[in-house]
């Protein structure tokens, strides 16, 4: 042992503070760096509203993907808040599909002059092959636009066994400027990471978490989009991404031709580490 250290045990030994408290204080600051960059939590318990929002973080139902009409909660028979069946607490419960939609507003994500980064985190209980109806099905999208126009989204194939997949889809001029019908557009060059076999069933939750950095960079280098399943890394998307929106009119629809289980959805203002990432899993967040 070097006189440093000896130094640094002393130290430590006066000033009466064990190494083991040492640690757990470091663990605590990084919960504390953890919350502070939550920006938004919608825990399902008891109401869909959000209980962490920097805006307007009520429930809304649109009319359709269009959304020309918000309403105020949820407007929608098929989906209810359940009690007890959730994660931690109570859950949000999709019975149908409906070309209704649950929305809230993008008031909580960053302008497109900025450098957008983040990630976003929540639970899923079902069986797609069996639960969901013919077609695709978005657990979850966040675009102003459309699903391929400035858009980013976690969503099920409509081929049987269903693939599950992440899109992160940048301005439509930007990634396909000869407009290129998506039937005709590579599979390899689609802006996608695909996971066959995700390994989703009725009787588990499973986590799923996307993270995004670089978005508008001036140096799209260190640009790149990650995809994870109970906080193992599934795929990495990399290259130069342009995304124009304006929060004040993009939505986080949740529940887009979806039928099953829902719980603890979570956008970060940065991308987590995988430590950060395994604290959120384990309900550490808040402890």
């Amino acid at each position: 042992m070097n006189f440093k250290i000896l130094f640094l045990v002393g130290l430590f030994g006066i000033l009466g503070v064990p190494q083991t408290q040492s640690s757990s204080f470091a663990q605590e600051v990084d919960r504390k760096s953890l919350r502070e960059a939550l920006a938004f939590h919608a825990s399902f318990d008891g109401s869909a509203d959000a209980v962490v929002q920097r805006g307007d973080g009520r429930v809304y139902t649109t009319e359709s993907l269009a959304r020309k009409e918000w309403t105020p909660g949820i407007q929608r028979p098929d989906v209810s808040i359940v009690k007890g069946a959730g994660v931690r607490g109570d859950c949000i419960r999709f019975a149908d599909k409906s070309p209704k939609v649950i929305c809230y507003k993008g008031e909580v994500l960053p302008r497109y002059e900025q450098k957008i980064s983040g990630t976003v985190g929540f639970w899923m209980r079902l069986d797609p092959d069996k639960d969901l109806k013919p077609g695709y099905c978005d657990p979850i999208q966040i675009t102003e636009k459309a699903w391929n126009d400035a858009a980013m989204f976690v969503d099920f194939d409509k081929d049987l066994p269903r693939d599950f997949r992440l899109g992160m889809f940048s301005d439509l001029k930007y990634w396909n400027p000869e407009n290129v019908p998506w039937e005709k557009w590579p599979v390899e060059k689609r802006p996608m990471v695909t996971v066959k076999n995700p390994g989703f069933t009725r009787e588990a939750w499973k986590h799923v978490a996307f993270s995004f950095e670089g978005i508008n960079a001036a140096d799209p280098k260190s640009t790149q989009s990650s995809l994870y399943l109970d906080g193992k890394l599934q795929g990495v998307l990399q290259g130069p991404m342009r995304f124009t929106w304006d929060p004040a009119k993009t939505a986080i629809m949740i529940g887009i031709e979806y039928i099953g289980d829902m719980d603890e959805l979570m956008i970060f203002n940065r991308p987590l580490t995988a430590e950060e990432l395994q604290t959120v899993i384990q309900g550490k967040l808040q402890q």
